[in-house]
C-alpha cells in the first residue's frame, strides 16, 4: 500500500478512535509483524473519543518494520527535545514507538476493523495507569476512566492488586471495585 491509499482508506474513518484503529490494523498488516496500540491510544479505543482523546498513537512493535512502513506512507521523522525520535503526518498526527514488547504479561485484546483485527493493550495495565494518575493529579476524570475501562469486565484482579500495591494505589482500586459491583 503506498501513501496515496493509505491516506485515502485512512480519511474515511468516521471516528477518531476508527482513525487509531485502522491505522494499528494497516500497519500491522503492512508491516507483516504485531504491533500493539497501547497506552493513551488503546484508551482512546477502548472508551471512545468521547471519553478520552490520546495525544499521540503510542504503539509496541518491531520498530524496523513500523518505521519502514511509516515511511513509504509518506510520514516524517521527528525528534522530540529529550532525542527520543517520533514519526508525524497530517491525518494520524504524532507516533510514538514506545518499545518492542508489552511488559505487562497480560495477553493484549483484538478488535475487528474492516482492515482486520487491531491488537490492544490489555485494560489492567490502562486500568492501574489511570488510577495512579487520579491520585497524583486529584483527578476525577481520570478515576472515571479507570472505572469505565474496568466495566469491559473479565479483568485480572490478582494482576490489578499487585500492580495497585506496588505503586500505592491500593485504596483507588478497591473504590473502583465497590463501584464497579453495584
Amino acid at each position: 500500500m503506498d501513501a496515496a491509499e493509505f491516506a485515502r482508506i485512512i480519511r474515511k474513518a468516521g471516528t477518531p478512535e476508527d482513525r487509531i484503529a485502522w491505522f494499528g490494523a494497516l500497519l500491522a498488516r503492512e508491516a507483516r509483524k504485531p504491533v500493539e496500540v497501547v497506552g493513551g491510544s488503546a484508551i482512546e479505543i477502548y472508551l471512545s473519543s468521547a471519553s478520552y482523546v490520546s495525544q499521540a498513537v503510542d504503539l509496541v512493535g518491531d520498530p524496523a518494520a513500523i518505521e519502514s512502513v511509516l515511511r513509504r506512507w509518506g510520514f516524517r521523522q521527528l525528534e522530540g527535545r529529550s532525542g527520543r525520535t517520533y514519526w508525524t503526518d497530517q491525518i494520524v498526527g504524532l507516533v510514538d514507538l514506545v518499545g518492542l514488547a508489552d511488559r505487562s504479561g497480560l495477553s493484549p485484546h483484538k478488535v475487528s476493523t474492516p482492515f482486520g483485527p487491531v491488537t490492544l493493550s490489555a485494560p489492567e495495565p490502562l486500568i492501574i495507569r489511570r488510577l495512579m494518575r487520579a491520585d497524583r493529579e486529584n483527578s476525577v476524570d481520570r478515576f472515571r476512566q479507570a472505572v469505565a475501562l474496568a466495566r469491559i469486565g473479565n479483568l485480572d484482579w490478582e494482576y490489578l492488586q499487585s500492580e495497585a500495591r506496588y505503586e500505592k494505589v491500593e485504596p483507588a482500586l478497591r473504590r473502583l471495585r465497590k463501584l464497579i459491583q453495584t
